[in-house]
């Protein structure tokens, strides 16, 4: 058997024209496409590969699409399969979805409704993988430990207010777990059968944004090569969570709040008028009021988001989460790295409830990550929790816990320290795993972190976007 591939799709049908059109059209969205002429064919294709997705005509020679889709589903459950047919009827269409079909499309259909039911499967799949990974790691709470009174209250409002309709605007520090509040909201709402879709509105150009959350049209600007569905139609009937989305410009903060207020938008050089149900729910780490009084964000667009405001408290006011926050980082690095530790010493617990944690539970757990990497112990110490092993000084020594760079938080002060140490020893890794102090596994831990690729060959200097 052949190794598995990411967004592999399998298409039905004994129609050639529609085969091949719907073969050149996936293809076109990146997609590995392969095809089949009949259910018989389909079938021995399943027993060589594996899909991610099946769409599967019903009525064909040799096997029909229910014998597909069974096979299909009886082989992997996570594989989705979607039946189409020019003779629906009630019967069939049953039986379908007892056997497991993820959705059923009548022929003849729009490409355009097709390619959108493709692209929510896809992001269906994703999100269901994500969730039971999740749920195996952290018990169905990721990150979210509620032993402080503050965080108490948090999950007390996302109780009442998942299984709602009301936007919700969650605020706080950088890293104090905004977007695990966003998918406890979600997994707790009678939306968690669809997609939780994510846009990091910083990560994005005002270029870009609208294109990723609104999609665009073929020819729409250019490289604009084909239609591309955006993140609103992917969210239609979840829930889309906007990061930072202080960061968003006037322009795009117009289109969301008419998306708020009409639940319909058009894409990038497009004049059709697209319908949707989403339900909102955005985050920031910046004061939005002191943004409006700055001209900066809309004033109509922050009463449509703060519906319910939600505030996390930082670290440093969850002083009874600490600990508890440690031993699940603990217990999940430990189970990544195939490392087993005893515990954390009561020396260890003094010096992590010591500390002020700025980069608040990110901070928490990239210490918890480093710990497990340098140990050789059977207990976490007080040595093993460096709250920064920074690049050698000049004279031959390591900068502390003080001597970070203001504006840098842990993660970015680490990955800068590992690509420092690995230019000034030439991308040779061992002698940079050497300057640091650090075993060469760990320092190839670290290159494959962050993406530094083929660093011991590679002369360059990686681009800041690699990480």
């Amino acid at each position: 058997m052949r190794r598995t591939k990411l967004k592999r799709l399998l298409i039905v049908d004994d129609e050639i024209p529609l085969r091949n059109n719907l073969q050149e059209t996936f293809s076109g969205h990146g997609f590995h496409v392969d095809v089949a002429s009949d259910g018989a064919e389909a079938i021995r294709r399943l027993e060589e590969e594996r899909y991610s997705l099946v769409i599967t005509d019903m009525k064909m020679p040799r096997a029909s699409g229910l014998d597909v889709l069974a096979r299909a589903r009886g082989k992997d459950e996570t594989t989705l399969v979607m039946v189409m047919t020019a003779y629906a009827d009630v019967p069939s269409a049953v039986e379908a979805m007892r056997l497991g079909a993820y959705d059923y499309i009548q022929k003849p259909f729009e490409l355009e409704e097709l390619e959108l039911k493709v692209m929510r499967a896809f992001e269906h799949q994703r999100e269901a993988r994500n969730l039971e990974a999740l749920k195996e790691q952290e018990n169905q709470r990721p990150g979210l430990v509620c032993e402080s009174a503050g965080m108490k209250q948090v999950m007390t409002i996302v109780e009442k207010v998942a299984r709602s309709k009301a936007t919700v605007l969650i605020s706080g520090e950088t890293g104090t777990g905004k977007e695990r509040v966003a998918e406890a909201i979600h997994r707790d709402s009678w939306r968690s059968q669809h997609s939780l879709v994510k846009v990091n509105c910083a990560a994005l150009s005002e270029e870009l944004i609208e294109s990723e959350l609104f999609g665009h049209e073929r020819g729409s600007f250019t490289g604009a090569l084909r239609r591309k569905i955006g993140r609103f139609e992917l969210a239609d009937e979840g829930t889309l969570f906007l990061d930072e989305i202080g960061n968003m410009s006037p322009r795009t903060q117009a289109k969301v709040l008419r998306v708020l207020q009409d639940q319909e938008f058009e894409r990038v050089g497009g004049e059709k008028s697209i319908r949707v149900d989403v339900r909102l729910v955005a985050a920031t780490n910046h004061d939005l009021l002191k943004a409006i009084d700055r001209g900066e964000f809309r004033d109509d667009l922050f009463h449509r988001l703060s519906v319910v405001n939600i505030w996390i408290p930082p670290l440093r006011e969850r002083e009874e989460d600490i600990l508890p926050l440690a031993r699940l980082f603990l217990e999940r690095y430990s189970r990544e790295m195939h490392r087993s530790f005893r515990g954390l010493t009561e020396e260890a617990q003094r010096v992590l409830l010591a500390h002020s944690w700025p980069g608040n539970v990110r901070e928490l757990k990239n210490t918890l990550e480093r710990a497990v990497l340098m140990s050789d112990r059977d207990w976490i110490t007080a040595a093993d929790i460096s709250l920064f092993a920074g690049p050698p000084s000049p004279a031959g020594g390591r900068s502390g816990a003080g001597g970070s760079p203001a504006g840098m938080d842990l993660e970015n002060l680490e990955r800068q320290a590992v690509l420092e140490a690995l230019q000034r020893a030439n991308w040779v890794q061992k002698e940079a795993a050497a300057a640091l102090g650090i075993s060469s596994r760990v320092m190839n831990y670290k290159v494959k972190k962050y993406n530094f690729k083929n660093a011991r060959w590679n002369r360059n200097k990686p681009e800041p976007g690699d990480s």
